[in-house]
């Protein structure tokens, strides 16, 4: 063997690894972009969920206010409970829409990055993905 030999077969099995390893930092970058968006998609659904139950509160507060002042001090004094603002269901029902987008936004997350490690390690070991074959439309004769 002569160091032409060799270094050609140097060359060529680093470019073969610097091929593999530029497909895994993109398989990479693509995950953590899916990634990205699923968690996105998740604050922004908490986000909406918690300004609705936050002003439904705060109206229901202006609300029992405005019924105290106009009723004035003695009716308030007589029977207080009747003042106050009615928000538990509001409450539980932002609490179970949070608890929902945190279990979804979670299955979501781990399925995209079981997919994205299983392409790097396919882009490491050499193997090329599998393409679905589109299934043909059959029309009714």
């Amino acid at each position: 063997m002569n160091f032409e030999t060799v270094v050609e077969e140097v060359k060529g099995g680093f470019e073969l690894v610097s091929s593999r390893a530029q497909g895994a930092a993109e398989a990479s970058f693509k995950t953590l972009v899916k990634a990205n968006d699923v968690v996105v998609g998740g604050v922004q659904g908490l986000v909406k969920t918690h300004t609705e139950a936050g002003k439904a509160l705060l109206d229901a507060g202006l609300s029992s206010f405005d019924k105290a002042k106009t009723d004035g001090l003695m009716a308030v004094v007589a029977n207080p409970i009747v003042y106050l603002p009615s928000g538990k269901d509001t409450i539980v029902d932002a609490f179970s829409d949070t608890v929902e987008a945190f279990t979804k936004t979670g299955e979501k997350l781990v399925k995209v990055i079981v997919t994205g490690y299983e392409s790097i390690a396919n882009e490491i070991a050499g193997i090329k993905p599998v393409k679905k074959k589109a299934k043909k439309a059959v029309k009714a004769a």
